[in-house]
């Protein structure tokens, strides 16, 4: 497995969060170290960078490549037009199934009773 290809998901997941108007190179392998780096783990921010901008530049080369460049220079967002791309959307969208916070919390009543009811 190639270096680069270890980063994949991540950097994937962050474009993702980024939407249309994408980001540049060094804050995707900044959200991708921080995601990577741990205490028993430890890797260079520099190592990251390089590996990220590789595996961006390989993966921006077609037309129906999964990423592509932005109007700014070193900007990369997913390539909507991709189907790989659409796929992956719609992937990543079904793994945020979290509740929102505007939801009420469950008014949930215990079964049984408290420990120390029945002393009372």
């Amino acid at each position: 497995m190639r270096e680069s290809n270890k980063y994949a998901n991540d950097i994937i997941s962050v474009l993702c969060e980024a939407g249309e108007s994408g980001l540049p190179v060094r804050k995707i392998a900044l959200h991708v170290y921080n995601t990577c780096n741990t205490l028993f783990t430890p890797v260079h921010i520099d190592d990251i960078y390089n590996c990220v901008r590789q595996w961006l530049n390989a993966n921006s080369q077609s037309y129906d490549s999964l990423v592509c460049r932005c109007d700014k220079r070193g900007y990369y967002k997913i390539n909507t037009s991709s189907q790989a791309a659409q796929q992956l959307m719609l992937e990543f969208s079904d793994d945020n199934s979290e509740p929102s916070l505007q939801e009420e919390p469950q008014n949930i009543e215990p079964e049984m009773g408290f420990l120390f009811d029945d002393m009372l």
